[in-house]
C-alpha cells in the first residue's frame, strides 16, 4: 500500500496526482491512495477540487490506513503541528525542506507514505501522454472563452501570468518577481518568436494593465479577467492552449505551460522562492531568466 498525501490549491494538487498516477503506473499491483484527511479546516484556495475539475477517480485512504504508514492528522491544524515536532516515520518519504528531487520516490519498497509537493516532471514524465489525458479540461460555457481559444490556437500566441496578491507579502514569495522580470520576459519573448498574440492573465488585471501598456501593443493584447473562483480552471485551459508562456512562479501557470501540446517557448523567473538553495521546479528547456 502507497498513500500520498494531498494539500494545497489545485496546481500542487495536480503534482501531487501526477505522482499518484506515476505510482500507480508503476505499481499496477498494489494498492495507491490518496490521504485528503488535511483538507478538514484548510480554509485556504477552494479546497480539495481536482475531482471536481477533471471528473478523476481515486481511493481514498482512511485515517486507519493513514495510520498504518504515517501520522493519523485528523485536520489541518494537527498536521500543522505534529509534522512540525514529530520525527519522520521509517515508512515515511518526506520531501527536503529545499524541495530537491527524490530520485528514490518510484522506486522505494512498498508501505510507503508520501509527504510533499512533488513539483517535478521526471516524477511524471514518462507517462506525460496519460496525465494529459488525465487533466483533460471541461469544455468552455462562455462565448468570450471560445472565442479567445480560437485566437490562442490558431495564432502565433503568449500567455503571460502575473502573480500579485498575497504574493506582495509572503515572505517565500515577496520580491520573487516583479515588472522588471514581465518585462524582461515580454522583450526576450519578441526576440525570441515575436508573438502576434498576447493572452495576459492575474489576479490584478488593473495594475497589468497600466504598467504593460508601454510594451505590449493594445490591439494584439487580451487582459483575462473573467474567470473567477470555480471557473479560474479556464484561465489554464487557455494558458495551455497558447503556443508560448511567460509563467509566474506559480504551480497554476506552470501546468499551463507544460499541459501545451504546441511547440512552443516557455520563460520561467529564476528566482522562484525567497528559501535557500530551493530546488525549482522549472524544466530544463525552459528559458529562466
Amino acid at each position: 500500500m502507497r498513500i500520498v498525501k494531498v494539500l494545497g490549491g489545485l496546481g500542487n494538487q495536480m503534482f501531487q496526482f501526477a505522482l499518484y498516477k506515476a505510482l500507480q503506473k508503476q505499481y499496477p499491483e498494489e494498492r495507491v491512495l490518496l490521504d485528503l484527511h488535511c483538507f478538514n479546516g484548510y480554509h485556504k484556495h477552494r479546497g480539495f477540487e481536482i475531482d471536481s475539475v477533471f471528473g478523476v477517480t481515486y481511493e481514498k485512504a482512511t485515517l486507519k490506513e493513514v495510520a498504518s504508514l504515517a501520522y493519523p492528522y485528523p485536520n489541518y491544524q494537527c498536521w500543522r503541528i505534529g509534522s512540525r515536532i514529530l520525527p519522520v516515520r521509517k515508512t515515511m518519504l518526506k520531501e527536503e525542506p529545499n524541495f530537491t528531487l527524490e530520485p528514490s520516490a518510484l522506486s522505494l519498497p512498498d508501505s510507503t507514505y508520501y509527504d510533499g509537493y512533488w513539483q517535478h516532471e521526471e516524477y511524471f514524465m514518462h507517462i506525460r501522454e496519460e496525465i494529459l489525458s488525465t487533466y483533460a479540461f471541461p469544455a468552455f460555457d462562455d462565448e468570450r472563452n471560445k472565442t479567445t481559444a480560437q485566437l490562442a490556437a490558431s495564432t502565433n500566441s503568449c500567455s503571460i501570468h502575473i502573480r500579485r496578491g498575497d504574493y506582495l507579502t509572503d515572505p517565500l514569495r515577496k520580491g520573487t518577481t516583479n515588472g522588471n522580470y514581465v518585462i524582461a520576459a515580454i522583450k526576450e519573448m519578441q526576440q525570441e518568436v515575436k508573438p502576434e498574440k498576447w493572452l495576459v492573465f492575474s489576479d490584478d488585471i488593473a495594475w497589468c494593465q497600466q504598467h504593460l501598456a508601454s510594451t505590449l501593443d493594445a490591439t494584439n493584447t487580451i487582459y483575462i479577467d473573467w474567470n473567477t473562483g470555480a471557473n479560474s480552471i479556464h484561465d489554464m485551459h487557455l494558458m495551455a492552449l497558447c503556443r508560448h508562456h511567460i509563467i509566474a512562479n506559480s504551480s497554476f501557470s506552470w501546468w499551463g505551460a507544460w499541459l501545451s501540446q504546441q511547440d512552443g517557448i516557455t520563460i520561467a523567473p529564476s528566482n522562484w522562492m525567497n528559501l535557500k538553495d530551493v530546488c525549482s521546479p522549472v524544466p530544463d528547456n525552459w528559458i529562466k531568466i
